[in-house]
């Protein structure tokens, strides 16, 4: 069964390169575990970022470019593994999701993670994002692994205006993304596809 028990197994049990490749899919075949530079234009120079499902650290070279401080939020075996195979350490590395979501920050940060979580536990996480920060910049495939369009539980939330949305795609020269059109958000919420997509959100009431 897909979900954090299927993650915290694969955290326990993968060799580093086995775990890399569930992370990033074709690690393996050569793709650089580097990270991915939002085709998006998020807030410059911010004080928190929060990496919501961190992994063992891919984006935080990234993160740290744009943030002062970064924290680095997944599950606690992943979180273990992460201490040991991030190339870059960050300021807060942790767990411990009820203390975390007291805390406010100038973005919340969710690459490829969003697809993995029970439908019911993204909708909480969404609701504690649109809290938590005045901006929350998601990278996702649309269809989540429960079968649910990932975009449609955004939407139905009713806590986001959606700044912009793009189709983006791996760029094999650049090993980047590369962006192949902005796309409507609202038809996306109710489309079929499986592809990947981009979505800058700001919460409701944010100042």
């Amino acid at each position: 069964m897909p979900g954090a028990n299927e993650w915290e197994s694969i955290a326990i049990s993968a060799d580093p390169d086995d775990l890399r490749e569930r992370i990033l899919t074709d690690y393996k075949r050569g793709k650089p575990f580097t990270p991915y530079v939002p085709t998006l234009q998020v807030p410059p120079r911010l004080d928190w970022v929060l990496d919501f499902g961190c992994g063992v650290g891919r984006s935080f070279p990234y993160l740290k470019s744009i943030a002062k401080h970064v924290a680095g939020f997944d599950l606690e075996p992943m979180i273990a593994r992460c201490r040991t195979l991030a190339t870059e350490s960050v300021d807060v590395l942790t767990a411990n999701w009820p203390e975390l979501r007291t805390r406010k920050f100038d973005l919340v940060f969710a690459d490829l993670v969003l697809q993995h979580v029970e439908p019911q536990a993204c909708r909480a996480y969404l609701a504690d994002f649109a809290r938590m920060a005045p901006v929350t910049y998601l990278l996702t495939r649309l269809q989540s692994d429960f079968g649910e369009n990932v975009l449609k539980l955004v939407a139905d939330t009713g806590l986001f205006q959606v700044e912009s949305c793009a189709e983006v795609e791996h760029d094999p020269a650049s090993h980047q993304l590369r962006q192949v059109a902005r796309r409507s958000f609202v038809e996306l919420s109710h489309a079929g596809d499986n592809l990947h997509y981009e979505v800058l959100l700001r919460s409701r009431g944010a100042a």
